[in-house]
């Protein structure tokens, strides 16, 4: 968890195993984000820490989101950030498991 501008964020990590090396996907990126706010989870998100590398054969795309809702903020739950990103990856030819962690 971490405070800015009187916000508290709570801070996930997401990983998704990857066909392809990937640094970066901004469509990735804008799907959490609208699912994120569609489903009222989250009134403001931060996207950081990417990183990539390889686990039992397996090539991962992780990176952190700092998520924040501070009219709601007991919306911001793992169970509602799984729920809104649940199918996420049937979206993305390149992504096929994804795993998400309170950090």
């Amino acid at each position: 968890m971490c405070t800015a501008c009187d916000e508290t964020y709570k801070i996930f990590t997401i990983e998704l195993v990857t066909k392809d090396p990937v640094n970066t996907n901004m469509e990735l990126f804008k799907e959490i984000a609208h699912r994120l706010f569609q489903n009222k989870v989250i009134s403001n998100i931060n996207i950081n820490n990417n990183k990539v590398y390889h686990v039992d054969n397996k090539q991962i795309f992780g990176f952190d989101i700092h998520l924040g809702n501070p009219k709601n903020p007991l919306t911001v739950t793992l169970a509602n950030v799984e729920k809104a990103l649940e199918g996420l990856v049937d979206q993305f030819d390149d992504y096929s498991e994804m795993q998400i962690k309170l950090s």
